[in-house]
């Protein structure tokens, strides 16, 4: 005996286009969170000021440059302060002679945290200071904030950057 296919009723084949219409938007929601253009470099700004320690707003004398190359699989993300006058939220003549730095790595959202050692002379022990920063990317764009530890001279400031 032979029996004809058995085709999909109304309600099976609504339950099959919702699934697949949810499941599309997941994917493209996921892919627009995460943002980050990978194998780019970003290069930016900070603001023009920022908060001291104590939460007193302190204006610099300009913005510093800020570049962030991310890795050709957007998984991690290189920060530098490209300028040799440091960041900091006090007066000094001296300027920043060694910078280092490791890949910091990107989230699924986008965010990231990495450090930046500086030093005013080159040698061993614990860098003068030390910039925390925190961000997140947004397609050709990512914002964030830079966070000092220098002691007394430790601060905030936020940046922003585009993709070049």
């Amino acid at each position: 005996m032979h029996l004809p296919p058995e085709r999909p009723t109304p309600f099976r084949l609504r339950w099959i286009l919702s699934l697949a219409l949810a499941l599309v938007l997941l994917v493209s929601t996921g892919a627009l969170a995460a943002g980050v253009l990978k194998g780019k470099t970003y290069q930016g700004k900070t603001a023009s000021s920022g908060r001291d320690g104590e939460g007193h707003t302190q204006r610099f004398k300009a913005a510093a440059a800020i570049a962030l190359r991310v890795a050709g699989n957007g998984r991690s993300v290189t920060v530098s302060l490209p300028s040799t006058a440091p960041l900091l939220y006090c007066f000094t003549k001296e300027q920043i002679q060694v910078q280092s730095t490791k890949p910091a790595k990107v989230s699924g959202s986008g965010s990231f945290r990495a450090t930046v050692d500086q030093r005013f002379v080159a040698g061993p022990g614990e860098p003068a200071i030390v910039q925390v920063i925190s961000g997140r990317f947004s397609g050709g764009t990512v914002t964030g904030t830079i966070h000092t530890e220098a002691a007394e001279c430790s601060g905030s400031t936020t940046f922003s950057a585009s993709a070049r």
